[in-house]
């Protein structure tokens, strides 16, 4: 198959990309760290054309809660209009399938608000499901908890997993922001890049208005309580916390039902949080 990714360069993409190519696809990337974003409407519906894709697979995002409150226009940029027009190229191109990655952001947060990210994300599913009904575009709309893992940069509140490992591994100083009581099911990324080119090469199968809600489900739940205890547990180090306000639009508790999903064609997730983890930290390690 030809299929063509956006956010080639990040953390998903990355491993995306190089999982594909091992599958013998050939794949073609975009990422706006080359100088190839999907903001540019023209630009990016010549690589389509030019490469011909069978799918297209959209990560390219911006992931920060805290960027989008900081700068919401950069946010609006590149996840509603990014998004409009991977589905506008995509449309052109002849009607090429999307999978789209969206966020459990999409929900209001235990403050009853949604943050800028959430809501340009909501964006996205919306137009998706307009040019479906307009121009019969075909597309799966996929809303992710925590995907982490190693390759992951991260930052407190955006792949906070791996950051907080990280912060750990170095002796930092953490910030909390709220009581470290919020907690999500945690997904390791070979089990997410497995479910997508399982999407990609059965997409047909997956094709519904509806969002998936993907995630590691009720055993990979995790607190950031947790994770710092089981680095004191484990290390015998006591970690240098201090608290700072909760950022608005935060969700307390995200543990994702995979019943969907599993049903189409019995994707689950199959690497505890334990390995996960322990993975996660081997990888940082070999970085220092």
């Amino acid at each position: 198959m030809n299929i063509l990714v956006t956010g080639s360069a990040g953390f998903i993409g990355t491993h995306l990309v190089q999982q594909l190519g091992r599958r013998g696809h050939r794949v073609t990337g975009v990422d706006k760290r080359h100088g190839r974003p999907t903001t540019d409407l023209p630009a990016f519906q010549k690589t389509v054309d030019a490469a011909e894709p069978d799918v297209i697979v959209h990560l390219g995002a911006n992931c920060s809660t805290s960027r989008s409150l900081t700068d919401p226009a950069h946010d609006f940029l590149h996840n509603a209009v990014g998004t409009f027009n991977v589905a506008e190229a995509a449309r052109q191109a002849g009607g090429i399938p999307v999978i789209y990655t969206s966020t459990v952001k999409v929900n209001p947060g235990a403050d009853g608000r949604i943050a800028p990210l959430g809501l340009s994300k909501r964006v996205g599913e919306d137009y998706l499901n307009l040019y479906a009904d307009l121009y019969g575009l075909p597309h799966v709309i996929l809303r992710p908890s925590t995907v982490y893992g190693p390759g992951q940069d991260g930052t407190s509140e955006s792949g906070w997993v791996t950051w907080f490992l990280r912060a750990l591994f170095n002796r930092r100083q953490i910030t909390i922001h709220g009581d470290g009581t919020q907690s999500r099911d945690i997904l390791y990324i070979d089990d997410f890049t497995r479910l997508l080119i399982d999407i990609c090469e059965n997409h047909t199968d997956y094709q519904r208005a509806e969002p998936y809600d993907v995630g590691g489900g009720p055993d990979n739940e995790l607190s950031l309580l947790d994770l710092l205890h089981t680095w004191e547990t484990d290390t015998g180090a006591r970690p240098d916390i201090v608290h700072d306000e909760r950022l608005p639009g935060d969700l307390q508790r995200v543990v994702t039902d995979n019943t969907a999903i599993n049903n189409v064609r019995g994707w689950a997730p199959t690497t505890s949080a334990l390995d996960g983890l322990r993975s996660t930290l081997a990888w940082i390690g070999e970085q220092w």
